[in-house]
């Protein structure tokens, strides 16, 4: 079978994921950039909720990074990402969970976006976004901290 075609933008968090993923198995893979065709028929065919990452391997299109990060495991070789007991997993899937539902939205779509991505877009930044987001930022810090910190 042919190598795995990672297909999204370069600066995208979640594209970042599957080839951490890829890298970190050493299974070799292509990069597509498919910023310049976002949201056109051959995207839309591909992931049909016009987002990234889209992992393409023989005849199998995949989007959900978290979907490909699991395909990606079980599929190459060691070394196994996922923890082999059912609490383990099943705090893997929480802060999986976590990170999608509270950490992302707070600190990327809300704060990086609106102070960094939209200016270099000559957009201007919409303060009171990033000031409602940096307390969920901060309460978000704390269980990171209190969970992982040691």
């Amino acid at each position: 079978m042919s190598d795995p075609v990672v297909i999204g933008f370069p600066r995208s968090t979640f594209v970042h994921i599957p080839r951490l993923v890829l890298t970190h198995k050493a299974v070799p893979y292509t990069f597509r950039d498919l910023e310049p065709e976002m949201g056109s028929p051959t995207h839309l065919a591909m992931h049909p909720f016009n987002r990234v990452p889209i992992l393409q391997h023989g005849d199998l299109i995949l989007y959900e990074a978290s979907a490909i990060a699991i395909y990606i495991d079980e599929t190459f070789e060691k070394p196994a990402l996922q923890p082999k007991t059912v609490r383990g997993r099943a705090v893997m899937n929480q802060w999986i969970s976590s990170v999608n539902s509270y950490y992302y939205p707070y600190m990327i779509h809300h704060v990086v976006h609106e102070r960094l991505v939209f200016p270099q877009l000559g957009i201007p930044p919409d303060e009171k976004v990033v000031e409602h987001a940096l307390p969920k930022v901060e309460i978000g810090l704390q269980v990171m901290d209190r969970q992982l910190g040691h």
